[in-house]
């Protein structure tokens, strides 16, 4: 009797575990373009932040959805770069409708700062309102 209720007690357990992994492991991907953005500023002020306390702006920004704004210094293939700051990765749509020196408003996830390159690093990057 008790040897059976002990393999009901493991069998649910073990069940639960492997429910709680999946959920885990296989989350619904974020949509940042619905999204709400947690932070608006704009790039020099943004970059200012890191220079003056990584940490302090490593533990407020990261893995947020933020709005800035700036100015599009470069274009490579699979990013673009705001004020030679931030680093902005978005797909190739996006990448298609921008033009270098434009002034834009853009919404992305903070995935970190470069302290080697100085940059801030963005991802999922969408174009709110082009300025110019």
């Amino acid at each position: 009797m008790f040897k059976r209720k002990y393999v009901y007690i493991f069998a649910v357990i073990v069940i639960l575990s492997l429910v709680i992994a999946y959920n885990y492991m296989y989350k619904s991907h974020r949509n940042i373009e619905d999204e709400k953005a947690v932070f608006t500023t704009e790039s020099k002020a943004f970059q200012k932040e890191y220079v003056n306390d990584i940490d302090t702006a490593t533990k407020k920004y990261i893995d947020k959805t933020i709005e800035v704004s700036g100015i599009i210094t470069e274009i490579d293939m699979d990013n673009f770069t705001l004020d030679s700051a931030i680093v902005c990765y978005a797909d190739v749509s996006t990448l298609q409708n921008i033009k270098l020196l434009s002034n834009v408003r853009v919404k992305g996830r903070s995935i970190g700062y470069d302290e080697l390159l100085e940059i801030i690093k963005l991802d999922q990057v969408i174009i709110i309102n082009p300025k110019d």
